[in-house]
């Protein structure tokens, strides 16, 4: 496969011309950059980091290479590589940091240039990484929190567990679950603090059967039951 011609499609992308400046190049950029915006679809997405990976090769003059740099007057830049992730593509981009080849799929844009993902070391949002003892914590206030709200739903709350009310015992079981992992966990999403939830509104509506009612009138709150599980999933995910 031949080397594309990364000085013509790199302007092209920036829609400058060969001979533009760094001036008028640094311009182009910020105007598309603003055009696609933060917008989340995946195809502008894609093209905003083909925007960046122009950028990143034609506002750099020393990686300005082929045709153009020739007419530019500038310092040919390195050849085409092969990027390890998609050997199937060749680019004259390369990672500022250990200057693997890389390509507008697999680049990072980070606030000193753009590098592959192995230097670019994302980390995970903290807010949904839970540890080990954060984890402790939301099972203890899960199994903690289950039985105090069972019997608060069994001794209060039970004869609003009907009909229409059932909606707002439901809500209000999942607002309190919520906001208690919250405070135990300083305020951690994801999927295991939802897990952690709907176990304890699970072992607040088995207390019903078991000590308060029985199951043919807990059944009624499987309603409220279910609103507290979306409530809390809605909140905590």
């Amino acid at each position: 496969m031949s080397a594309p011609n990364i000085s013509t499609d790199y302007y092209e992308v920036l829609e400058v011309s060969p001979s533009a400046s760094p001036e008028v190049i640094e311009a182009a950029y910020k105007g598309l950059m603003r055009k696609y915006g933060d917008d989340p679809d995946p195809a502008i997405r894609e093209r905003r980091q083909i925007v960046e990976a122009a950028f990143a090769v034609l506002g750099n003059a020393g990686r300005r290479g082929g045709d153009g740099d020739a007419r530019n007057g500038l310092e040919p830049g390195p050849p085409p590589g092969t990027p390890p992730r998609h050997p199937e593509v060749q680019t004259a981009l390369r990672c500022s940091r250990c200057e693997t080849p890389i390509c507008p799929r697999c680049l990072v844009q980070t606030p000193v240039g753009a590098r592959c993902k192995d230097c670019a070391r994302i980390g995970k949002n903290p807010i949904y990484t839970l540890s080990a003892g954060n984890a402790a914590k939301a099972a203890a206030a899960s199994i903690v929190g289950g039985v105090v709200m069972g019997v608060i739903w069994g001794l209060v709350l039970l004869p609003f567990s009907f009909g229409f009310l059932s909606i707002f015992v439901g809500a209000g079981l999942g607002w309190a679950f919520t906001r208690l992992l919250e405070v135990v966990t300083r305020r951690k999403r994801g999927p295991y603090m939802v897990a952690f939830a709907m176990m304890g509104i699970g072992i607040a509506w088995v207390m019903q059967p078991l000590f308060f009612v029985p199951l043919g009138v807990a059944l009624y709150g499987l309603v409220a039951a279910g609103v507290a599980c979306y409530f809390a999933y809605q909140s905590l995910r």
